[in-house]
């Protein structure tokens, strides 16, 4: 879900939240819904690809709701599932970015800004394996093919900018070394369209500099992401969050490009949750 990629594309910065953060004990009974607030430190590339990283500070609302057909948080971008059983699940699935300003990144100077992005579409998670261990904690190992369209918007406008698609393979380790501290780990290689490759990659004749020439983008292999992530729960009530994700983009589609600085780029998310109201209403995933 172009978590591995920079603020302006779909590493979605609040995810670094909300995806280390729910109850060690997958299965038992939950809340049907959650509020609380989270706060947060974020360092990542401005761009996919670019050389320079910005820190941003976050200050949030905590959701979670979990519905029998739309839900939200708990692990996961907010979904409408359309059909489930133990071992798939499909749903409708969303997740938004953040934007980037193009004055701040040398690379990027007199370029018109990256704008907040969202994308939307079809996501089959293919349950592959669970597995129990002496200490009693629990992992599983699940498969993800996501296939969605992205946008853009400056909060006037909304603009269509390509599709992708991004199979992710995901590892959970409920109680890893703690009962309380939960890991996961994900892979997530990503294939984009033409559109999309070149509202990062493409230089028009208007913004060509001696350093920055012109190039047009094509569509194809974007790169690939090795994420890592935990939480560690205080008490009931308190959560604290890590995650770290690493993005090789060897032999993308758009390595030639100007915009093309790094092969390698990684992003580092560091905050706490605090669970303020939750539902009498229980109900087991």
């Amino acid at each position: 879900m172009f978590k591995f990629l920079a603020p302006a594309i779909m590493l979605s910065s609040a995810s670094l939240i909300t995806s280390t953060v729910h109850a060690a004990d997958a299965g038992d009974e939950k809340p049907l819904w959650e509020l609380g607030v989270g706060a947060g430190l974020l360092l990542a590339p401005d761009y996919p690809t670019s050389s320079e990283r910005h820190v941003r500070g976050l200050g949030l609302p905590y959701i979670i709701y979990r519905g029998e057909v739309f839900r939200m948080g708990d692990g996961q971008n907010a979904r409408a599932v359309a059909f489930e059983n133990e071992r798939l699940e499909l749903d409708l699935s969303f997740s938004a970015a953040f934007d980037a300003d193009s004055e701040d990144n040398e690379s990027r100077s007199g370029m018109p800004d990256l704008d907040f992005m969202f994308q939307i579409g079809p996501q089959l998670t293919i349950k592959l394996a669970d597995y129990a261990f002496a200490d009693t904690s629990r992992s599983e190992l699940k498969l993800a093919l996501q296939a969605r369209s992205v946008f853009s918007s400056d909060l006037s406008r909304i603009d269509q900018r390509g599709y992708v698609f991004e199979p992710m393979l995901q590892y959970k380790h409920y109680g890893f070394i703690n009962p309380k501290l939960e890991a996961t780990v994900s892979l997530r290689p990503l294939w984009a369209s033409e559109k999309l490759h070149a509202y990062f990659f493409d230089v028009i004749p208007e913004f060509a500099t001696p350093q920055r020439p012109v190039y047009e983008a094509e569509s194809g292999y974007f790169g690939t992401g090795l994420n890592f992530y935990g939480s560690y729960r205080v008490n009931e009530k308190g959560r604290l969050f890590l995650g770290i994700q690493t993005n090789s983009h060897h032999g993308a589609a758009n390595s030639r490009s100007p915009l093309h600085e790094k092969d390698f780029t990684f992003g580092f998310g560091a905050g706490f949750i605090w669970l303020l109201l939750a539902s009498e209403k229980m109900v087991k995933e």
